[in-house]
């Protein structure tokens, strides 16, 4: 790591967290802050869900640091949605162009 910095990131969100994977493996060392504890491990009287879509672009970032492969097998292809109006009549609106989707992902914390 001749030369290169320390990389403080506040966040361990979303772009926090990717950024930090782009800055690490262009051999930088880490450092990541966040405010929150880890879901994970501390106690709620509610769950919580996070429920996560995304895009080409987001994929293009993941590819990036050569996980985007893994993180497909574990989302769901959505191709458009439904919109209910007040009448309750239903109408499909399709994401992009045919072919085209944005994937989802959800988990139970």
């Amino acid at each position: 790591m001749s030369g290169k910095s320390l990389i403080t990131v506040v966040g361990a969100g979303l772009v926090g967290s990717l950024y930090a994977i782009y800055m690490a493996k262009r051999g930088y060392k880490v450092e990541v802050f966040e405010r929150r504890s880890d879901m994970r491990n501390i106690s709620m009287i509610a769950g919580r869900s996070i429920n996560l879509a995304l895009s080409d672009r987001g994929f293009k970032g993941l590819k990036g640091v050569g996980i985007d492969d893994e993180i497909r097998k574990i989302g769901i292809p959505m191709h458009g949605r439904i919109m209910h109006d007040v009448t309750g009549k239903l109408t499909f609106q399709q994401y992009g162009k045919e072919g085209q989707s944005i994937t989802q992902f959800r988990e139970e914390i």
